[in-house]
């Protein structure tokens, strides 16, 4: 390598040193492509970056792939000496946060119903609201059946925030279920609720239908005197009853 070309790489390394600190987010290949101009190839920028890269190793900044391209990041050994830079401690996130976050990040896209399937839980949309809020998670469309539910998947600042160069940087899956299992318990979860609504309402109207009359036992010893009454006792009661009517005329004429 002549000693011009090796000021060209340097002076390079140096632009790209200083796009990659001023920027804000992970600058692609394409996007540094287009800053320094169309004079210099693609492969001498990855050339540039892989110097750069080894050149930082050992220092207190790295300079990492993520999230689709290239950004500076204090080194990982030194992360409690910085974190005492700052005495607000940033918010946490609940378990079911995570887990909600975890199951997005490895499905996607998915739906509400397939996250709450897969959690055995209902997944709140306050929740879901603090997930778009960090940039984690966003709608990347609606799903083609009854309902058209929102799809979810994640979003650029996921991969910067936990450091992946791409989702296929996560962490192995194969212990997730797989499409099918997971269509099914959200079948298995819908079914259930209908038939738990069909089943109160069932019960609400038996409930009107029955009157007081058949709330109210009846008494055995009732029935059981009635079944077991003395056919003379019968007979003595209906002429009793005739002769107290008989007297009652006679009593009614001899006043008339």
């Amino acid at each position: 390598m002549s000693q011009s070309d090796t000021q060209s790489g340097t002076r390079l390394e140096a632009q790209i040193e200083a796009l990659v600190l001023a920027s804000d987010e992970p600058l692609s290949l394409q996007k540094i492509h287009s800053l320094i101009g169309d004079d210099i190839s693609s492969s001498d920028i990855r050339s540039a970056l892989a110097e750069l890269e080894t050149h930082y190793r050992e220092r207190g900044i790295n300079l990492v792939q993520v999230a689709g391209g290239w950004q500076f990041r204090t080194a990982a050994a030194h992360a409690e000496l910085v974190r005492q830079l700052w005495q607000i401690k940033p918010p946490r996130l609940s378990r079911s946060a995570l887990e909600t976050l975890a199951i997005i990040a490895y499905r996607q896209p998915t739906t509400r119903a397939e996250i709450e399937a897969l959690r055995g839980v209902k997944v709140s949309s306050q929740m879901i609201a603090t997930l778009q809020e960090r940039g984690w998670i966003k709608v990347l469309g609606r799903k083609e059946v009854p309902g058209r539910p929102h799809l979810f998947g994640t979003g650029k600042q996921f991969l910067i925030d936990f450091g992946l160069a791409s989702l296929k940087d996560l962490p192995d899956s194969a212990q997730l279920m797989d499409e099918d299992e997971i269509q099914q318990l959200v079948i298995k979860q819908t079914e259930f609720g209908q038939n738990l609504t069909e089943q109160t309402a069932s019960e609400q109207m038996t409930s009107e239908q029955i009157t007081p009359e058949q709330i109210a036992p009846e008494n055995p010893a009732n029935k059981n005197n009635e079944q077991h009454m003395d056919p003379h006792e019968t007979d003595n009661s209906k002429n009793e009853a005739e002769q107290t009517a008989q007297n009652s005329d006679t009593y009614e004429t001899g006043h008339t």
